[in-house]
């Protein structure tokens, strides 16, 4: 049975009490075992949109990086581009937004590294499981690191229910073009008014799907929906339908940490925040409330397991379920059902609670 360990904590305590209790976490969930010297281990993390607070902050990534360090693990500090409007939706507004939050290396002792390059087009196509894919677009930096550091916050989402672990290694060290294989629905289209005719977008179509005279179009018949012109288009000219959503989402998001988890077992340890919970992702830039009182930290290897144990303690916590608190249309309990069906972990564990 897979072991969580949790440590009571609170948003308010200061530095020095978060890293001596996530030292004494560390040391009990043996999550050291999970890095080898000279590791190049990649600490993926979220550092917030610009004017939001509730993101996890240095403070706790600090103790940990030293902690791999201790190790011998060469970290980085790493997530990947998004696809909405953002100065995240570059590699160079990223790295910014992280330095502006204290994600620094002077701050952190280890540098922030976008985990899909310049534009979020730096990725290695890794075989997948499932009944939606059959390859994933994983972000480069995460697809060659020696191991894998889970640094979540957990929280509500608009479109699953609950952001956790999986989410934040499904969707968040993706690439461009594996969030919106994930996304999508259906083909994209260029917006007239906003595309330059640059042809960026058309030098990087695979299927030459793409023409350019005064504005791009795209030739429904050749493409493949396969996202690269997102990533190309600078300019966010190229259109598509958040169309997919709910539970297949949550299992399109699952077949993408499917590859990652398998290919570090042993090689991946998780720590989930459970503290200043909101409605919404850290994705949202406008500042929010937590939905709920702090739980503490979380640890495990299995991130199936700390997924379900933060879903159960909410529940047992507040006498609702997560998504009752936030978007009630969603069950975020799917993700990690159905991970489990893939043998990404286990939903039965023991919770182990630090004094």
């Amino acid at each position: 049975m897979a072991r969580v360990y949790l440590i009571p904590a609170r948003a308010d305590d200061p530095e020095e009490e978060i890293a001596r209790k996530i030292r004494h976490l560390w040391e009990r969930a043996s999550l050291g075992e999970c890095f080898l010297p000279n590791d190049l281990t990649a600490v993926k993390l979220h550092v917030g949109e610009p004017g939001k607070t509730t993101f996890v902050s240095p403070g706790v990534v600090t103790p940990l990086v030293r902690l791999l360090k201790e190790r011998g693990a060469r970290p980085f500090l790493t997530d990947s581009a998004v696809l909405y409007r953002s100065p995240r939706d570059t590699g160079a507004g990223h790295t910014a937004v992280a330095h502006e939050h204290g994600f620094t290396l002077e701050r952190v002792g280890a540098p922030f590294l976008p985990a899909d390059g310049l534009t979020g087009a730096d990725e290695v196509e890794m075989e997948t499981c499932g009944k939606h894919f059959d390859t994933a677009s994983i972000a480069a930096a995460v697809a060659r690191a020696s191991s894998l550091l889970v640094l979540t916050h957990a929280t509500g989402h608009l479109a699953t229910g609950f952001g956790g672990a999986l989410k934040n290694i499904g969707m968040g060290c993706s690439s461009k073009k594996g969030k919106l294989r994930q996304h999508f629905g259906r083909q994209p289209d260029i917006d007239g008014v906003i595309c330059t005719g640059c042809e960026a977008c058309a030098a990087d179509c695979p299927e030459e799907a793409i023409g350019v005279d005064r504005v791009a179009v795209i030739d429904s018949a050749k493409c493949i929906g396969c996202g690269a012109c997102v990533a190309a288009c600078l300019e966010g000219a190229v259109r598509f339908d958040w169309e997919v959503g709910g539970a297949e989402l949550q299992e399109r998001v699952v077949e993408y940490a499917g590859p990652i988890v398998a290919g570090r077992r042993g090689r991946l340890a998780c720590v989930t925040v459970a503290m200043n919970i909101t409605k919404d992702c850290d994705c949202l830039g406008s500042p929010q409330h937590p939905v709920c009182d702090d739980i503490g930290i979380l640890a495990s290897r299995d991130p199936v397991a700390i997924d379900q144990v933060f879903l159960d303690l909410v529940r047992e916590r507040t006498g609702t379920s997560l998504e009752s608190l936030t978007y009630p249309d969603h069950d975020g309990s799917v993700q990690t059902a159905y991970a489990e069906e893939l043998g990404l972990g286990e939903r039965g564990a023991s919770l182990i609670l630090i004094e």
